[in-house]
């Protein structure tokens, strides 16, 4: 009883899950030496999809680990350790958000989805992105609110196609487009202010209009999947609003791929459920960097710090705020 008194003067948790990007050779080391239980995921991701997921995290080549569609099932594979890891504590997840195809480790957390449906689909997923013909990047912009990012798009989007692709603070956001407006609105925006505009290391145009050529492939995958309502609040990316039905869950993991990820306003919704702490689960500081951008009050924790298990153990992780 006293580590629950503790843990509710301490404030509340949720657990928020690392998307693309996060991923890196050696990723899930730390979990696949102390844990059976996430040796065990590794196993059934493994054979979900017929590749070596542990191999392919510890040793790469980086080259096919970054690939789309290795990356995606890897990075919901680490985050499922560390999960299982959780769990063999008796912890259980209180509210839940994920950063794009983190989503999906969000809904294995939240028991909406299983695991081996979860990488099946990840997998899928980014064999689509990577197979989409229509040329494209992604820029990350900081230094200017969102009101500004969107007038600049719309002055370069005379250039082509440009939209914000994610908002991932209330200084940075990634846009997706065509390569010569990115190219316009980097321009535009360093002469506005902006402090840093950077073309990220990707093949196409994801979060964006220019993903559309395989909705369609993408909605049969999604309507195949066999959902459950969420065990927690769920917050959802395309919504910034927790889940009320299979339907909504459905419908932001079919958008997703041509819609933007609301990552700032999910975290603004989780202070608002009353959360004042937040675990990234997952090989990564990524997400919970960037939720603290957005809410720096925010404490964090992550799975990269030594004895995060440990500092675990007292609290009370496992009440969510009713939705």
């Amino acid at each position: 009883m006293n580590n629950i008194v503790r843990d509710e003067a301490a404030g509340r948790w949720a657990w928020i899950f690392p998307g693309q990007g996060s991923q890196k050779v050696g990723m899930g080391r730390k979990m696949l030496e102390r844990s059976s239980a996430a040796r065990r995921v590794f196993e059934e991701a493994s054979d979900a999809i017929g590749v070596d997921l542990a191999r392919l995290c510890l040793e790469g080549p980086a080259e096919t680990l970054m690939a789309t569609e290795n990356a995606q099932p890897a990075i919901v594979t680490v985050s499922a350790a560390c999960l299982a890891e959780l769990e063999e504590r008796g912890l259980a997840p209180p509210v839940v958000a994920g950063h794009s195809v983190g989503e999906f480790s969000a809904l294995v957390a939240a028991r909406c989805l299983p695991l081996a449906a979860a990488v099946r689909a990840v997998r899928k997923r980014g064999q689509l992105m990577a197979s989409v013909r229509a040329p494209g990047g992604m820029l990350a912009v900081m230094g200017l609110d969102g009101a500004r990012v969107a007038e600049l798009c719309r002055e370069a989007a005379r250039d082509g196609v440009v939209v914000v692709a994610i908002h991932n603070s209330p200084q940075q956001f990634v846009l997706s487009g065509d390569l010569g407006a990115l190219e316009r609105f980097k321009d535009v925006a360093t002469s506005a202010g902006a402090k840093e505009c950077v073309m990220l290391e990707v093949s196409h145009a994801f979060h964006s209009p220019l993903m559309g050529q395989i909705h369609e492939e993408w909605r049969a995958v999604v309507a195949s999947l066999q959902l459950r309502m969420p065990r927690c609040p769920v917050f959802l990316n395309t919504t910034a609003k927790t889940v009320k039905t299979l339907v909504c869950i459905r419908q932001s993991l079919l958008v997703q791929i041509t819609a933007p990820i609301l990552w700032m306003q999910c975290v603004q919704g989780l202070v608002e459920l009353g959360v004042t702490r937040v675990l990234e689960v997952g090989d990564s500081k990524v997400v919970s960097s960037l939720a603290r951008r957005s809410v720096p009050t925010l404490q964090t924790l992550t799975f990269q710090e030594p004895t995060v298990l440990n500092q675990l153990g007292g609290a009370d992780t496992s009440r969510a705020t009713p939705v």
